[in-house]
């Protein structure tokens, strides 16, 4: 992995992390499942996404109201004036009370609406499954993160040990080349570009010490650890190709495991629902309403306070709402449209990350073998190399290149090692196969 693959991707893990400290630690090592399980059980975003299935449920749930009954406590109090009276025989009549009181218990049903309740539920339920989707991405990708930043610092790791070596080495050909210096067997030439070689792979292992401190601190804040919290992993690269299946087996398993292709299926169902819900909407609705309750204004006595009931059945029939279910409509069919060049672009997208990922783990496969074989022959090299400066046939520049080969060599195999666990990542993911147990 070079060194702006490994910023890019502690970029990404870094984005989506929390900063509260996870509650829970251990003092035994971690695996990467440990990493994957710690990541999921304590990011934040990963219940952000939960709360926002909450949330659509709550809405789902509310849609379903208008299946049941409403009821409510009615109270008016109303002054008309003035009244008017007739006389009768010995006496005056008022046509209603000055003061009108009522109040009454109402019970509301609606009966039937042409599947206009329906529609909105059917529509609320697809976008509950949407929220999930999202959810399981969100998921999918933390682990895949979380794999990819586990594996990172472990190649950083021992990417460091064989710097190290070839520091080690270096300095012990500097002190025997002071010594020849001093002896007058060697040039001040020859210790000067030993001391440059020391330095040049000092500073590459400063360099790997920094992007392993980044690689860690990125890792906490994945998994939202303390800062300080001590991270002993424990995982092995394999040694051996990995060889994948075949494309097709492959192709099929990711169109039916990937999340993005079940999200996109569940966008056009949940635009189709949409459209539904938007022909419904200018639908006839049937309801009926019963109410008691006590009101004056009864003659012979108006001021007294009587009970009542109303029975009534309503029958509505919308004949303009100003052209708002038709936008709705031109809405939705757009909407499907746009589902529908999603859902096929998402299918290519998955087949070409799907061969991408085939092409770099095959790639991975072959750089194993050749950069083994490569280490066999840069350390006969460098053993030869230095039979051969002791007996003065070989400069000192000459033996530096085998000793930088040698170091150049096994961080090549380390690399193509990591990029097989990378690759293999990779294609789980691109596949829509869990990215632990590998």
């Amino acid at each position: 992995m070079t060194s702006h693959r490994i910023i890019a991707l502690l970029l990404a893990a870094g984005l989506t992390a929390g900063s509260s400290p996870a509650q829970t630690r251990s003092d035994s090592p971690m695996t990467v499942e440990d990493a994957v399980a710690l990541v999921l059980a304590h990011n934040p975003a990963l219940e952000e996404s939960s709360r926002a299935i909450d949330a659509s449920r709550a809405r789902a749930e509310g849609s379903r109201s208008a299946y049941l009954p409403s009821a409510d406590v009615e109270a008016t109090y109303v002054f008309l004036g003035p009244v008017s009276v007739f006389d009768l025989p010995g006496e005056s009549i008022k046509v209603f009370p000055y003061n009108n009181y009522d109040g009454h218990v109402g019970v509301r049903q609606t009966l039937f609406d042409f599947q206009k309740t329906g529609s909105q539920v059917r529509l609320a339920d697809s976008r509950v499954t949407l929220a999930e989707d999202t959810r399981d991405a969100v998921k999918r990708d933390l682990g895949v993160r979380a794999a990819e930043t586990f594996y990172a610092i472990l190649f950083l790791r021992r990417s460091i040990a064989v710097q190290q070596e070839q520091v080690r080495t270096l300095g012990e050909h500097l002190a025997i080349t002071r010594k020849k210096a001093e002896a007058g067997t060697a040039t001040q030439l020859d210790e000067l570009t030993t001391q440059v070689r020391v330095a040049s792979a000092q500073n590459v292992e400063i360099g790997l010490e920094n992007s392993l401190r980044t690689a860690e601190i990125a890792f906490r804040r994945l998994a939202a650890l303390p800062a300080d919290a001590p991270l002993d992993l424990r995982g092995e690269f394999s040694g051996s190709a990995v060889a994948p299946a075949s494309r097709d087996s492959l192709l099929k398993a990711a169109l039916a495991g990937r999340i993005e292709a079940r999200s996109a299926e569940d966008a056009l169902a949940s635009a189709r629902a949409f459209r539904q819900a938007a022909g419904a909407n200018d639908a006839p609705s049937l309801s009926a309403s019963v109410l008691y309750g006590v009101k004056n204004g009864y003659i012979p006595n108006l001021d007294v306070l009587r009970g009542n009931v109303v029975a009534a059945v309503d029958f509505r029939v919308p004949i303009f709402d100003g052209n708002r279910t038709s936008s709705m409509e031109e809405e939705a069919a757009a909407g499907i449209h746009e589902a529908e060049s999603r859902k096929q672009e998402v299918a290519l997208m998955i087949q070409a990350e799907v061969d991408q990922a085939i092409s770099d783990l095959r790639a991975a496969n072959e750089r194993v073998g050749v950069s083994q074989t490569n280490i066999a022959q840069a350390d006969l090299a460098a053993a030869n190399s230095r039979l051969r400066y002791e007996a003065g046939s070989i400069s000192n520049l000459d033996l530096l290149d085998a000793v930088t080969a040698v170091a150049q060599a096994r961080l090549t195999n380390l690399q193509a090692l990591y990029d097989i666990v990378e690759g293999t990542i990779r294609l789980r993911r691109a596949t829509g196969s869990p990215v632990t147990g590998m």
